[in-house]
Order: structure tokens, then C-alpha cells, then sequence
């Protein structure tokens, strides 16, 4: 029952964050939709994005009965994942059509002057002028306590090694019974640190790219865009420094309390708090950012820039499925997300053509590699 309530929290969770997906994005973008200025509050618009949200938020909510009845049939347990995630692309696609048709049929770009601005430094940005908004840095404080609190679980274990049995328990039912063993070694015991670890160095590789990468802003090319773009970085990165820390904590727990036997009686609540510090965690980061954009908006509002007047160009034909940006005659290799926050690749460039090929045999191998095995 346990399994089947943190399942369907866990679906809601997921359908919530996909529903504030627009808001986390560029204002001149709605659902990945170069929209001028003054046509932001067109019902259109408006129309789209609350049909983006109801056709979202009834998905999640079928996907989440459905988890209700996992505990019954086990092979629905991927089913609500799926809905919400097909759901969400059916609600994106056929509501940016909506925005798209009408622009199209109103000429929504004929008339209107269009400029790209002149390249912001992030050196510029820590000027008087600039004061206050923060650019990426790299969140070490978290990111450390992180690595302290997975190496203070293995600490752990290690000291009781003599008292862990032999064969270990691997992995435990909905029920919270074990159901697998394994030969004891370094490899069954520590498998929860070596994941968490992994998973700390995937997220350390990730802020270390944004706040020592230059990110360009393509969706709206505009001074005050590329502020909050920068500014919105930094956010995401604390954020993910945070994310991270709550995660390490909970896989700290677990690895205790899965290892050594007089600990195991807590692996039920090691799992729910993992569970819980995770969804929290992540409901968490998107408020932040929520909560700092608004911020950011309203201070980038007191400040007069050149190009207050103009407009970045139509691009929507660069960004495949408005979502991917693909320039052969852009330089650029890094540019902002166009449909959420964060930053995104110029598939163009053979740098984004390099990672997304290791991303696809990486994907490929972790399927594919424990049934060689077997």
C-alpha cells in the first residue's frame, strides 16, 4: 500500500511540474512559440496555454487512478509514467499549433521591427548597473556536504563489515521484503554508494557546465533576456546543489540500513524518506525558481535598456519541434531552453552531435548490459 500511495504521489508531482513548464520558460515563448511583444495577451495565447494545463493536469490525474490499482497488477506500474509523459507531448504539440495558426493568420511579425542586441558579458553583469542579479556559480558547499554524507554511509557500513551477512539482500518487493541475494562483495554492499555517487557526479558535471559555459540566448535575443537567462541559471544551479544534497542524504540512509542487519528494520523508512526528500526536493527547486524569476522580473523591470522598443526575430523555423535549436550558421553551441528553463545545444555543432551520441549509447548500454550479463 505504501508503494502504491508514493506512486501515485509521485505521478501527481510529475504532472504538477509539467503543467509549470511554460511559466519556467522565456515570456516570449509560450509552449516554444516566438510570440511578439504585444500579442502575449492575445486569447490565443492565453487559449493555448490554460488548454496546455487542463489537457496536462487530466492525464496526470487518469495516470494517477491508474497507479492506484499497481499493487493489484505490477505490470501497471510503468503505465502512469507513460500516460503523463505521452499526455504532456500530446498537450504541447496540439496547443503551440493553436499559437502557431494564429500567428500565422494574423501576420503577428509583419509589422513589427526587428534587432538582435549586442553580447552581455557575464563580467558586465556584476557592474553597478547589474547589481543584485546573480550569474551561475558552482554550488561546492552542497555539492561537498553531498560527497560527505554518501562517504559517512559507506563509513558506516564499512566499520560493520564482519557483522553484514553473506548473501546479501539486493532488492525488496512493494512490500518491503526482500526478494533477491547476492554473493557479498564490495560491489552487492556499496551498490547504493556507487549510484549515489554516480548520480552526484552526473549533477556536479552539469553545474560545472553552466556556470563555466557561456549560454546564448536564442529564444529572445535581447539584453534584458539574456539577464534573466543568466539569472535563472544561477537559480538552477543552487537549486540543483540543494537537490542533490536532500538525494545523497536519502541513498546515505538507505545504504545503512539495507547493509548491516541491525539497522534493517529502518529500510522501509529509509526508502520513504529517499522517496520523500526527492519529491520534496524537486517541488522545492521548481517553487525557487519560480519565486526567484518573479524576482528577477521585477528588478530587470526598473532598468531602461537600448532595445527596450525592439523585438528578436521569428525563429521558430531554427527550433525542431520548437523544442531543439539546429543552426549550421550559428557558432553558438550552447543556447537557452526554449520550453523550460535551463540550457539546450545547437544540434548543428558537432560538440551537441558528440554528447548526444554518447547519451544514446549510454541509454542503450544500461539497458542492454544486464541482459548480456544474464
Amino acid at each position: 500500500m505504501i508503494f502504491t500511495l508514493l506512486l501515485a504521489t509521485t505521478t501527481l508531482v510529475i504532472t504538477w511540474i509539467m503543467a509549470q513548464t511554460p511559466s519556467l520558460a522565456s515570456p516570449s515563448t509560450p509552449l516554444g512559440v516566438r510570440v511578439p511583444k504585444t500579442y502575449l495577451s492575445d486569447p490565443a495565447v492565453a487559449s493555448a496555454l490554460a488548454g496546455f494545463k487542463i489537457r496536462t493536469w487530466s492525464c496526470g490525474i487518469v495516470a494517477t487512478v491508474l497507479s492506484l490499482f499497481a499493487w493489484k497488477l505490477p505490470l501497471l506500474a510503468a503505465v502512469p509514467s507513460l500516460v503523463v509523459t505521452l499526455g504532456g507531448l500530446w498537450s504541447y504539440i496540439s496547443q503551440r499549433r493553436r499559437i502557431i495558426a494564429a500567428k500565422k493568420a494574423g501576420g503577428w511579425f509583419d509589422e513589427v521591427e526587428t534587432s538582435i542586441a549586442a553580447r552581455v558579458s557575464r563580467r558586465s553583469i556584476g557592474t553597478p548597473e547589474f547589481h543584485g542579479i546573480p550569474t551561475p556559480t558552482f554550488p561546492w558547499i552542497t555539492m561537498l556536504s553531498s560527497l560527505l554524507a554518501i562517504a559517512a554511509g559507506a563509513i558506516i557500513v564499512a566499520s560493520h563489515w564482519s557483522a553484514i551477512p553473506d548473501p546479501v539482500p539486493v532488492h525488496w518487493n512493494e512490500s518491503m521484503e526482500v526478494d533477491n541475494w547476492s554473493d557479498k562483495s564490495i560491489r552487492s554492499v556499496f551498490s547504493t554508494s556507487f549510484v549515489a555517487l554516480a548520480m552526484l557526479g552526473l549533477f556536479a558535471i552539469v553545474c560545472s557546465f553552466i556556470a563555466h559555459s557561456e549560454v546564448s540566448p536564442r529564444s529572445e535575443r535581447t539584453i534584458k533576456a539574456r539577464l534573466r537567462n543568466e539569472a535563472n541559471l544561477a537559480v538552477t544551479n543552487t537549486g540543483t546543489g540543494v537537490l542533490t544534497l536532500l538525494i545523497s542524504v536519502g541513498m546515505a540512509f538507505i545504504q545503512v540500513t539495507s547493509s548491516i542487519p541491525h539497522y534493517q528494520r529502518f529500510t522501509g523508512a529509509a526508502f520513504i524518506t529517499m522517496l520523500i526528500l526527492a519529491i520534496g526536493g524537486s517541488i522545492g527547486l521548481v517553487v525557487f525558481i519560480l519565486y526567484k524569476q518573479s524576482q528577477i522580473s521585477e528588478q530587470l523591470r526598473g532598468i531602461r535598456f537600448p532595445d527596450e522598443d525592439k523585438e528578436s526575430p521569428d525563429n521558430d523555423h531554427l527550433y525542431k519541434w520548437g523544442v531543439m535549436y539546429y543552426n549550421p550558421d550559428d557558432p553558438a553551441v550552447l543556447v537557452d531552453k526554449r520550453f523550460g528553463t535551463g540550457m539546450s545545444f545547437n544540434y548543428a555543432r558537432w560538440q551537441a552531435k558528440v554528447i548526444l551520441s554518447l547519451s544514446v549509447l549510454i541509454l542503450v548500454g544500461s539497458v542492454a548490459l544486464p541482459l548480456i550479463l544474464n
